[in-house]
């Protein structure tokens, strides 16, 4: 029931959060990266490709709608059945609505020319620190942008010698591949400058994914705190007795190893059970053996 409750306190700014994601990620694609002629990458990249085909090379007309928001959302239906069954509820609820979301804020806009007129590369830098910005954002509050990611993150899930980034990238390099042969040298160039600034971005943004190490020392036996911790983390325990050097007190010391955006839930039990609590914080730690990535 407590477990229930936080979830309900705590999960609808995390769902308008993704929505604000999708705004900003959906302004870098849709008032920079789109006007300008160039290609974002993974599915986004796909279906602006598609797009383009249709429109450029078949003949279609969408008039001054832009179809490529609507193919995203298509091309993203099967992975989004694969989050449904793999990943967890929470995860799955917010990639949902931000995938959603992204499909509404890019057929909003109907922008013919860039902000930055005439300035390919600013329209570049502009737009990948947008659209970083707002998949970091996504990210940080425990979503997706849909994708690679969930395909990514599936495989790593299953496989621990399978790199996230490194999937992302050999998509990407497939979709730059297919620009540089169909379109202008030019564009495929600074469309890997785009991907270039929006993945620097997302990787400063998102914390999901840096390992923390925490040791907390607490003057309780620490019973109470492990409980929450495993019950509203789902993360293991490991606890040991100390004594306080100062005043030959005894000490439960705890230690945890949790993601970094998992921090402040671990500050809140913290404050519910021992205030007191003292507590070290390392991050970047490597974790080899049984941890699960929690998505």
């Amino acid at each position: 029931m407590e477990e229930k409750k936080d979830f309900l306190k705590g999960e609808p700014f995390k769902l308008a959060a993704c929505i604000v994601g999708s705004f900003v990620y959906s302004c870098g694609i849709g008032l920079f990266t789109t006007p300008s002629g160039l290609y974002s990458g993974s599915f986004m990249g796909m279906s602006q490709i598609i797009r383009t085909l249709l429109t450029d090379y078949i003949g279609l007309s969408f008039g001054d709608f832009d179809f490529a928001g609507i193919l995203f959302f298509i091309l993203n239906v099967p992975v989004l059945l694969l989050a449904f069954r793999t990943m967890s509820r929470p995860f799955f609820i917010k990639t949902l609505l931000s995938v959603g979301a992204s499909t509404f804020f890019l057929s909003l806009f109907q922008v013919k020319e860039s902000l930055l007129a005439g300035d390919i590369l600013g329209s570049a830098i502009i737009g990948g620190i947008l659209s970083g910005l707002g998949i970091g954002i996504i990210l940080y509050f425990g979503g997706s942008s849909g994708g690679m990611d969930i395909v990514s993150l599936y495989l790593a899930r299953r496989n621990q010698g399978v790199s996230v980034g490194r999937l992302g990238m050999l998509v990407n390099f497939v979709v730059y591949g297919i620009c540089l042969l169909l379109f202008d040298v030019s564009v495929a160039i600074y469309s890997i400058i785009y991907a270039v600034f929006s993945g620097v971005v997302v990787d400063r943004v998102h914390a999901q994914n840096i390992n923390m190490q925490a040791m907390i020392i607490t003057a309780t036996d620490g019973v109470e705190i492990e409980k929450a911790v495993m019950k509203r983390l789902h993360r293991g325990v490991t606890h040991w007795d100390g004594v306080g050097a100062y005043q030959e007190t005894h000490k439960t010391v705890l230690y945890v190893i949790l993601s970094k955006f998992e921090i402040g839930m671990l500050k809140q039990i913290l404050r519910e059970h021992d205030p007191k609590a003292f507590v070290v914080f390392q991050q970047g730690v490597h974790v080899h053996g049984l941890y699960e990535k929690h998505l």
